[in-house]
């Protein structure tokens, strides 16, 4: 998980982007994953493969 390859517990991660610790965990534990699931098989069907790259930014 990405919050600890950045030592950032999921509190201190919700406290970035203004929410709860509570809401980033059910997203992280969310059985359809972070992608919405339905958008995901909407793009298969129009012939698309979804394809995510996290690249660290220089900072």
């Amino acid at each position: 998980m990405k919050c600890i390859a950045g030592e950032l517990t999921q509190a201190q991660l919700a406290e970035k982007i203004g929410t709860t610790g509570q809401y980033v965990n059910r997203i992280i534990k969310k059985k359809d994953g972070v992608v919405n699931k339905t958008f995901v098989q909407m793009l298969e069907a129009l012939g698309y493969d979804v394809e995510l790259t996290y690249v660290k930014r220089e900072d």
